[in-house]
This record gives structure tokens, C-alpha cells and sequence, in this order.
């Protein structure tokens, strides 16, 4: 075997995957045919293109690493000489990868949307199960597009359909679906997608927060909404039209820490490094982008920003306290006995209204 058959392998190995169909296909499927000779790594705090020609050892390792996203894209093709700054496409992490499909519950003969063609690693997994003429994967940037349907061919899998299009939007074309499954994050789940999948139907998408960047919703689909509990915890790249999020910029000044209103913080800052309770908090101020940063924490939404730091003392500017709406949040999580993400669910009704809640449909999570 090669290096690169022996990597696979021991992917396989490490994964330890449960379902057998899926490790079927991930073994089936050579995940080195759809990475690019270039990629990008964080270097000095800026992405610097990696060339396989120039260090392939380590560009393999990275390939077949289980826990390893690799970006493939920064600044929608456009980065600066210097270097880029935002990762804009990506192939995901094989344990993200197994997650999704295990979620997905594939079946041979399935009809499946993906939205987000990526590098078309995932489209030929799909491919595997239901076959590739069942196949339709959307990117809507035309160079992402060009190279998934590229890479699909030269592994054998031309069947797929892959089209450039705003994901947001689907595809009606193919319509209807038995599964919709979504490779970026979204904030709100496109009506459209629930009216591309039959009833009966699975959609699929990574589901953030300005405040959390990790969540997996799964909704069933049924006649004017669809339904469903979060599944997972995994952070994906934004939908493009989604990408929008509170930011500090134009805010923030020195000026504006001089008029601050400053007190000690009423909150046990340490929760916010728990994924559960940041999910939940995020449900609750989903608006308000929160972060730390060198010891501390940044909160910024609703033309307000807060600083909380290390020794505990806070900084609180606009009209909104938002360090205290944040222990407000905390709180009520402690209080509802620290429930997991995987407590919590979904509905989305045709109006656009998302409604989520805690336990069961029928009790909606209480206003922040």
C-alpha cells in the first residue's frame, strides 16, 4: 500500500466507526483525490498557503487526520499578499464527517440536496450510499464549484450533480428531497429548504448563535414546519448569506471605556468555556456575539459592548448590560438543572418563526 492508503486505513481505525455503511464508504472513498496540492494553516496569526509539493508528509498527515478541517479557501480567493485573513471553504474533519452522516440516516435510492459543494468530498460520500445520480451538491462560489466537480470525476463520481448556486435558496430543480444536508453553518433555517424536502424527510444543518459557533440540528418535515432536537456540537464555516454578526468596530473607543459603567461581574465566567452552557446562553442572546480574548471576555450586540476581565471586573457600554444579561442567562441554565444541548430542539414554521425549546415541543424556551 501507499502512504497515503496506509493513512486511510488507520483513519479508519482511529475513527472507530459504529455504522458499518459508513466506514464502507469512507474506506471506499479516497479523501486525498479531493484535497488541493495548496491549502491553508495558520502561521503568525495569519492563513499561509501550505503547498503539497513543498512539504508532503505533512499535507498527508493533515489529509488523514481524524480531528484536522483543512481550509482550502481564505477570503473568497482573494487574500492579501501578506496573507489571508478569513477561512472561506474548507474540507471537514473526518470525525465531523461521520457525525454528520450517522445524523443523516442515508439510505440507498435516497434523494439528498447538499448545500455547500466544498471540495466534493462529501458529495461523493453521499454518493456511496444513495448513488450518484441521487446526487445534487450547490456552492455558490463558481471557482469552489469548478474544482468539486472536477475532483468528482476524477474519482468517479461524474454522476453527481454539482451547481452553481446560492445554497440558501436550494435547488427546486430536484425537488423534493429525502434529505437536505448542509456543510455551513446557518442562523435561521431557509424556508425553502423545508419546502425542497418531502414530508417524512430529514434536514441536516450545523446551527449557531452570534454568541455559540457550534450546534447540529436534525428536523423532521411535516406539512407547514419541521421539527427536531440538536444532535451535536460542531462549528462550521457561515452560509454565506449568514455571515453577518455583531461587531465592535465603530463602537468601541477610548472614549467610550472612559464612560463605561464598571462594576464586578455577578457570573462565573469559567461556564462559558462549558459547550452546553455556552449553547444555551446563545439561545437566549443569540444577537450578541460573545468572545475571549487574553484572559478576558468581549461581548458585543444591540449597539452595546461589555469587557469582563480576569480579576473580574466589568466594563458595560450602550444601552444594554450585557455581561449581566449574560449571568441572567447562566442563571436560568443552572436553574433549569444544566441541561445539554442535546435537551434542546427546534420548530420552523412557514411564517419564518423559529421557535426553540427545551425538553419537548410543547414548552418553548422562556425569554431571556
Amino acid at each position: 500500500m501507499t502512504d497515503l492508503e496506509e493513512l486511510r486505513a488507520g483513519a479508519a481505525e482511529t475513527l472507530d466507526i459504529a455504522e458499518p455503511w459508513i466506514r464502507r464508504v469512507f474506506e471506499a472513498v479516497p479523501r486525498h483525490e479531493f484535497v488541493p496540492g495548496t491549502v491553508w494553516v495558520v502561521d503568525g496569526g495569519v492563513y499561509r498557503p501550505l503547498h503539497r509539493a513543498d512539504d508532503p508528509d505533512r499535507w498527508a498527515r493533515m489529509v488523514y487526520d481524524p480531528a484536522q478541517a483543512m481550509t482550502t479557501q481564505v477570503d473568497d480567493g482573494t487574500p492579501a499578499p501578506a496573507g489571508g485573513d478569513v477561512p472561506t471553504s474548507s474540507i471537514s474533519a473526518p470525525t465531523a464527517v461521520v457525525t454528520m452522516l450517522t445524523e443523516l440516516d442515508l439510505r440507498p435510492g435516497h434523494r439528498v440536496l447538499e448545500i455547500g459543494a466544498g471540495t466534493g468530498y462529501n458529495a461523493a460520500l453521499l454518493a456511496e450510499r444513495a448513488g450518484a445520480g441521487r446526487v445534487t451538491t450547490l456552492d455558490i462560489d463558481p471557482e469552489v464549484a469548478d474544482g468539486a466537480r472536477a475532483a468528482l470525476h476524477r474519482a468517479g463520481y461524474g454522476g453527481v450533480t454539482v451547481l452553481e448556486a446560492d445554497g440558501e435558496q436550494g435547488w427546486r430543480g430536484g425537488a423534493p428531497y429525502d434529505r437536505l444536508v448542509a456543510t455551513a453553518s446557518v442562523r435561521s433555517i431557509p424556508w425553502a429548504w423545508v419546502e425542497q424536502v418531502r414530508p417524512g424527510g430529514l434536514i441536516l444543518a450545523p446551527f449557531r448563535t452570534a454568541f455559540c459557533s457550534h450546534g447540529l440540528v436534525r428536523l423532521t418535515v411535516s406539512e407547514g414546519h419541521a421539527e427536531g432536537r440538536f444532535a451535536g456540537a460542531l462549528t462550521f464555516m457561515a452560509l454565506r448569506g449568514q455571515r453577518a454578526r455583531p461587531r465592535i468596530d465603530g463602537l468601541f473607543s477610548a472614549e467610550a471605556w472612559e464612560e463605561s459603567r464598571e462594576s464586578k461581574a455577578d457570573l462565573d465566567l469559567a461556564w462559558l468555556a462549558d459547550p452546553h452552557a455556552e449553547f444555551a446562553v446563545g439561545l437566549r442572546l443569540a444577537d450578541v456575539a460573545h468572545w475571549p480574548q487574553d484572559g478576558g471576555h468581549w461581548w458585543c450586540g444591540g449597539d452595546s459592548w461589555a469587557y469582563a476581565a480576569a480579576d473580574g471586573t466589568v466594563h458595560q457600554w450602550g444601552p444594554r448590560d450585557l455581561a449581566d444579561e449574560t449571568a441572567e442567562a447562566l442563571t436560568w441554565w443552572e436553574g433549569a438543572g444544566r441541561p445539554e444541548l442535546f435537551d434542546f430542539g427546534l420548530t420552523v414554521t412557514a411564517d419564518g418563526h423559529h421557535r426553540v425549546w427545551l425538553g419537548d415541543p410543547s414548552g418553548p424556551l422562556p425569554a431571556a
